[in-house]
């Protein structure tokens, strides 16, 4: 949609008020957030300090993204996949001999695929993975070989791990032939010009790279020493700025409409990684409605009962906590960075991009908008339709009527039914704003009529020539007084 400067403002302004409401109860020095849209970065802001003493961080300031690296981790798999070097469905071992010791244990063997989409059943492993990101390569492949410990079997439950990550890492190496950050660097970042996204803290100039805390129990800001990337760099190594990931999101919010020029990874495997590959729970909404969660690759994905869906993933590391979430459907994004130990970055970020989304109006529907474009035959069943409402079955025929529709619903009893329906609404006309289409096969619409209106709905078959296969007419409201 195109925005008015009056919501442009709207946009900015209710961003701005989110971040600084939630800055006056954070302990967190320093804050760093952005808004995207369609992976253009449309406002920037910064809060406290990047460093003690320090100017407040903004746009260029760099901060670790911790496990908002993942989602780097799975593009990179992703993307050997394309090129045909890997299937998604490979046993483990087959690329890490080293790991068939985990495939002892009873249940399937492992496939890259668990472990992208947190199916490997291992325990949790927060904080601890958190303090082995310099472990070297050598003492990683030992600690596998000795055995991993599970607390489901493979396949059955979400199990958020770490160190399912870090296989992924030694994976992307025995594939490529190249070091797991290198590989990152080169087919990923450099292709997208985010020059700033690095793995060691010592490749960012130190003006510029914001300073970890942990808060003491006293609330002395105690910095966290400068951590070098190693086995565990898979699962949270990288280090980014707002400008930087206003791209990256760009890329996987770009993917539902042309793709984005230049992206190094499929849009086709972009998409896949938005889409809830494994199941977490449903939780009620404080308002109203509820929100599904799961996980994707390398992603966190939610069905959202108002929002529709909302793809994010957070970051929380000894110093640092980040947090990145976009709406597919709209193209807008919200990324956050701070520095002190596990900042909760997803709470006003959330906030912020509910708040976006509403007042734009983009609020509805279960899948990206911008994708679902209807079929022909379903725009010409639409008109179908409307027709019968108003009493007229001169377009009922063979090539649009499907031979279940009177086998489910005989004609003479249907028609009585949209007669009814008819006489509650009169004369009617097409909301044209009302219109939805949940799929390309389906249409949902509202007519309103001189006394009342009705919600239609069509599906149509799945045949070489889509026929209606499913008509509802419902009357829905009296006419507005």
């Amino acid at each position: 949609m195109d925005l008015t400067n009056s919501t442009e403002h709207a946009v900015t302004d209710a961003t701005d008020e989110v971040f600084s409401q939630w800055e006056k109860t954070s302990s967190v020095p320093g804050v760093a957030y952005g808004v995207v849209r369609h992976g253009v970065l449309v406002h920037t802001g910064g809060l406290g300090v990047a460093s003690i003493g320090g100017a407040t961080p903004d746009a260029d300031s760099v901060f670790r993204i911790a496990s908002m690296t993942k989602s780097f981790t799975a593009s990179a798999v992703l993307l050997l996949r394309d090129e045909g070097a890997l299937r998604l469905d490979d046993p483990l071992a087959a690329h890490l001999p080293v790991a068939a010791v985990l495939d002892e244990r009873d249940g399937p063997p492992l496939t890259l695929r668990d472990l992208l989409t947190m199916g490997a059943g291992f325990a949790t492993d927060d904080p601890w993975g958190d303090r082995q990101e310099s472990l070297p390569i050598a003492d990683f492949d030992a600690l596998v070989a000795g055995g991993l410990s599970a607390c489901w079997p493979n396949r059955t439950a979400f199990e958020y791990s770490n160190t399912a990550y870090a296989l992924l890492g030694r994976v992307i190496e025995q594939v490529s032939g190249v070091d797991y950050p290198t590989f990152v660097r080169e087919r990923l970042c450099v292709p997208l010009g985010m020059t700033d996204t690095v793995f060691d803290p010592q490749d960012v100039p130190a003006d510029r790279r914001a300073t970890g805390y942990r808060i003491a129990a006293d609330g002395t800001r105690v910095p966290e020493p400068l951590v070098a990337p190693g086995a565990y760099s898979a699962m949270g190594g990288l280090l980014s700025s707002v400008r930087d990931l206003a791209t990256w999101v760009g890329g996987f919010t770009e993917s539902w409409t042309d793709g984005g020029s230049g992206h190094p990874v499929d849009r086709w495997s972009r998409r896949e990684a938005q889409e809830m590959a494994r199941f977490i729970a449903v939780e009620p909404l404080p308002d109203r409605g509820s929100v599904a969660g799961g996980y994707g690759f390398g992603l966190g994905v939610q069905q959202h009962s108002v929002l529709g869906r909302i793809v994010s993933h957070s970051g929380g590391y000894p110093g640092f906590g980040s947090h990145m979430r976009w709406h597919p459907a709209s193209g807008w994004g919200v990324v956050a960075l701070g520095n002190s130990t596990y900042a909760p970055m997803h709470v006003p970020v959330a906030e912020a991009l509910s708040r976006i989304v509403t007042m734009t109006g983009a609020a509805h529907g279960e899948t990206p908008a911008g994708v679902v474009e209807p079929w022909p035959a379903t725009i010409a069943a639409m008109g179908v339709v409307e027709r019968l409402l108003a009493g007229d079955d001169s377009g009922v025929g063979d090539s649009t009527w499907s031979p279940n529709m009177d086998l489910d619903v005989p004609r003479a009893e249907r028609m009585a039914q949209l007669s009814s329906v008819r006489e509650g609404v009169g004369a009617f006309t097409r909301d044209d704003a009302s219109v939805r289409h949940p799929s390309p096969a389906r249409a949902t619409w509202t007519v309103a009529g001189e006394t009342g209106s009705a919600r239609l709905e069509v599906w149509m078959t799945p045949e070489r020539h889509p026929r209606i296969q499913k008509l509802v007419a419902t009357r829905v409201s009296d006419p507005a007084h």
